[in-house]
C-alpha cells in the first residue's frame, strides 16, 4: 500500500513515524506540507518524497490510503477528492469546521467503496476501553448524568512554536476550543450514545491572542435522555481530561492524566481503581493505525465512523447556534 500523509505538523509527523515503526517502507510513504521546514523534518524521519501542495502530490500518482492531517477547514474538500480516486481515509478530528460539501463526500465514499476512519484517538485508549466495559456491563445501573472536561493551556501544546502561528489560533482555519477539543464530545457519544439537543456558551474570554473561541460550556441532552455537561477550554493551566458518569447504583470516572478508571459502588460504598494500563499513549496511535490498515484491507469495520464524525460536528454547529440564539438548539 502507498500512503499519503497530508500535513506534516505534529500529528502528521507522529503518524509518519508510526507507519515506519510498524514496518511500512519509507518508499511507500509520501508527505505533503506547504512549509519547507516541515518537509525537511519529514526527510529527517526518513521520508524521501514530499510535496509542497495537495495538487502536486495527486499529480505524482495514486495512493491506497491517505491520512488527512491538514488544517480542519481543508478536511472535507481534500477527502472528497481522495474518495473519488478510491483512496481510503484516516480523517483527523474534527471532521471539519462546518458541513459544507458533506453530501458530496458521503456520495464519493459510497460510490467508490472507500473506508473512512475518524481519528478520535481516545477510542483506542485502554482506559476508555475499560470505561466502556464498565458502562456496557450495567454495573452502575441506569445512567442519569455525565460530566466531561478537556482543559489545556494552548501555549503548552507546541512549546517549540508561537501559539499565535498555530492553526488553533484561527477560527477560519478550523481552530478554537470547541472544534479541536471535540474528543470529549466523541467520548460521550461513544460511551453513552447520540445527541438530541444542546444549550451552549462558546466564546473567547481569556487574554490569549486568538481569533477563535477558547471556551465552550455545553448542557447536552442525549437521545437516551441522559444529561451531559461538557466543558472545553484552552486556557486551563492545570491540564485535565476526564469524564464522570453517574448512575442509579454508582459512578464511573475516567481520568486520562491519572491513567485510571474508578468505579464507585453505591451499595458497598467502595471505590475500585483500575490503573494497570500502558503508560505510553503512543501505543493508542499505533493501535489506531493498525486498525485503519485492517479497515483498508477489509478485515475490520471502522471503530469511529464518518457518520459519527458528522454527528459530533452537528453537535458543535448546534452549540454555536445556541450561543448566538440564547436558546436550546436541536442537534
Amino acid at each position: 500500500m502507498r500512503y499519503l500523509v497530508i500535513g506534516s505538523g505534529s500529528i502528521g509527523k507522529r503518524h509518519t513515524r508510526n507507519l515506519r515503526a510498524i514496518g511500512v517502507p519509507s518508499s511507500d510513504i509520501f508527505a505533503i506540507d506547504t512549509r519547507a521546514d516541515r518537509r525537511r523534518e519529514i526527510e529527517e524521519i526518513g521520508i524521501n518524497t514530499s510535496f509542497a501542495s495537495f495538487d502536486e502530490a495527486l499529480a505524482a500518482g495514486h495512493y491506497d490510503a491517505a491520512l488527512v492531517c491538514s488544517p480542519t477547514s481543508l478536511h472535507i474538500p481534500q477527502a472528497t477528492v481522495l474518495a473519488k480516486r478510491g483512496t481510503h481515509i484516516l480523517m483527523e478530528k474534527p471532521l471539519a469546521h462546518d458541513l459544507a460539501g458533506i453530501v458530496d463526500l458521503k456520495q464519493a465514499v459510497a460510490d467508490n467503496g472507500v473506508q473512512v476512519v475518524m481519528a478520535y484517538i481516545f477510542r483506542f485508549a485502554p482506559t476508555v476501553a475499560k470505561a466502556k466495559e464498565l458502562v456496557d456491563s450495567g454495573i452502575i445501573g441506569k445512567v442519569l448524568y455525565a460530566r466531561g472536561e478537556f482543559s489545556e493551556y494552548l501555549p503548552d501544546w507546541h512549546p517549540y512554536e508561537d501559539y499565535r502561528t498555530f492553526y488553533m489560533a484561527e477560527k477560519s482555519q478550523g481552530g478554537g476550543s470547541i472544534l479541536d477539543q471535540s474528543h470529549i464530545m466523541d467520548l460521550v457519544h461513544y460511551l453513552l450514545g447520540g445527541f438530541a439537543s444542546v444549550s451552549c456558551f462558546n466564546a473567547h474570554v481569556s487574554g490569549l491572542d486568538l481569533k477563535a473561541d477558547d471556551i465552550a460550556e455545553m448542557i447536552v441532552r442525549l437521545k437516551s435522555g441522559v444529561v451531559a455537561s461538557i466543558h472545553t477550554d484552552i486556557f486551563g493551566r492545570d491540564h485535565k481530561k476526564s469524564l464522570e458518569i453517574k448512575g442509579e447504583h454508582g459512578n464511573i470516572l475516567w481520568d486520562h492524566y491519572a491513567g485510571a478508571v474508578t468505579h464507585y459502588d453505591a451499595e458497598t460504598k467502595v471505590s475500585r481503581v483500575f490503573k494497570k494500563f500502558p503508560a505510553d499513549f503512543n501505543l493508542a496511535y499505533i493501535a489506531e493505525l493498525k486498525h485503519f490498515i485492517a479497515c483498508c484491507e477489509g478485515k475490520e469495520k471502522p471503530l469511529a465512523t464518518l457518520q459519527e464524525g458528522i454527528e459530533t460536528m452537528e453537535l458543535i454547529l448546534a452549540a454555536e447556534r445556541s450561543h448566538q440564539s440564547g436558546r436550546i438548539e436541536v442537534v
